[in-house]
């Protein structure tokens, strides 16, 4: 798995969360469809990642859990919870992964 992937992943949410909390939610949600994709291509490489290599920890069950708070917060239209989910589970999950790799 490239950690370059995975980081410019992490930057990109970074941006749109702090986007949610400036209330720019219209730019935010514009930036979230592509971010989601990249998300899943890192998730998938991830899976894909501790498949070939049995050493690497990848708690399946927290990032599944993550992502669905974080749906669950986007069908709410809740915004700020959507932003915290992302910004201190998704993100700092995320960063252990890449320096774990």
């Amino acid at each position: 798995m490239d950690k370059n992937i995975i980081q410019a992943s992490i930057e990109e949410i970074k941006e749109i969360t702090e986007l949610f909390y400036q209330e720019k939610k219209d730019e935010a949600f514009g930036r979230l469809d592509k971010a989601i994709g990249n998300m899943m291509t890192v998730i998938d490489g991830l899976f894909s990642y501790k498949a070939a290599n049995a050493d690497f920890e990848l708690d399946e069950e927290k990032l599944t859990n993550i992502l669905k708070d974080a749906m669950n917060a986007l069908q709410d239209g809740d915004v700020v919870l959507l932003a915290d989910i992302l910004q201190y589970d998704y993100l700092e999950y995320m960063q252990e992964i890449v320096e774990s790799i």
